[in-house]
């Protein structure tokens, strides 16, 4: 019995000092110092398709063993916007240890700009028709590129079944989470091939906010006016024009172009100004 207490302790000694030996070892050999980000201070400008490199100008990193590491830095995410171009770069790097260091700044984005809308065709169905839009409506973005998918569209009291204008409101979000929306106005007509036909060249515009958008201007989008549907062409001097649009302030604007053939049959084309 008294040998196998001795073997016990003895055990236990050696476990003990093999504990400490290990201990010692792990504080005083192995690297727990994390290494360390640092910035140069100066705003970070990029394009909205900057490389990784670019999101890293101006950033070293330097470790207690390793030494410099700047070539170690990692974009870890990109978050969305928190103002008009501005987003928080998230940034980490590891020394050979497996210790970490995280940073975060900002990056203002030079070419950024709102996701943007097009109408390419008339918004405009006879009555009882499918009004679908799919196809006249798209969404472009400067980082996404094409974000027709993500377009969502409201409309209150809309029906097919009953003439009138109905406004819808048009809205996207990118990536980034940024939300643009447009208002536009769909029509419900009866149509027939005794109807005059206005064609213009898009359906919606962008102007600056400010910039003047004469009747001229505004004639210059019409790209055909018929008598009938397979009439002859009409000058478009013709087409009588009313804008709602403000340049003044930001926002939708509607322009009403009209015609009235011989027959007194009317027939009005609608381009959404939006100004920026």
């Amino acid at each position: 019995m008294r040998n196998l207490k001795i073997a016990v302790i003895c055990i236990f000694l050696v476990i003990s000092v093999a504990f400490c030996a290990l201990f010692a070892y792990d504080r005083l050999m192995l690297d727990h110092e994390a290494p360390l980000i640092v910035c140069d201070g100066q705003p970070l400008y990029v394009s909205v398709n900057a490389t990784d490199k670019e999101l890293c100008a101006g950033l070293t990193a330097t470790d207690d063993v390793d030494g410099d590491i700047t070539d170690r830095i990692i974009v870890r995410k990109v978050s969305q916007l928190v103002s008009k171009s501005s987003a928080t770069v998230s940034y980490v790097v590891f020394d050979s240890s497996s210790n970490i260091c995280t940073y975060n700044r900002y990056v203002t984005y030079t070419d950024y700009r709102t996701p943007t809308f097009s109408i390419d065709e008339a918004l405009i169905y006879n009555v009882g028709a499918e009004a679908s839009l799919d196809g006249y409506v798209t969404a472009t973005d400067v980082l996404d590129g094409d974000i027709t998918s993500r377009i969502r569209i409201n409309s209150n009291n809309f029906t097919n079944s009953i003439e009138g204008n109905y406004p819808l409101h048009i809205s996207v979000t990118n990536s980034l989470g940024d939300t643009a929306s447009i208002d536009a106005v769909v029509q419900i007509r009866n149509i027939t091939t005794l109807h005059p036909v206005i064609r213009l060249e898009n359906y919606l515009i962008y102007v600056p906010k400010g910039e003047p958008l004469t009747e001229e201007r505004l004639r210059d989008h019409i790209a055909v006016v018929r008598e009938t549907q397979g009439g002859s062409e009409i000058d478009v001097g013709e087409v009588e024009i009313l804008s709602e649009v403000d340049t003044s302030h930001r926002g939708s604007y509607q322009v009403f172009y009209t015609y009235t053939n011989a027959q007194n049959l009317s027939y009005t084309a609608i381009l959404t100004v939006v100004i920026e």
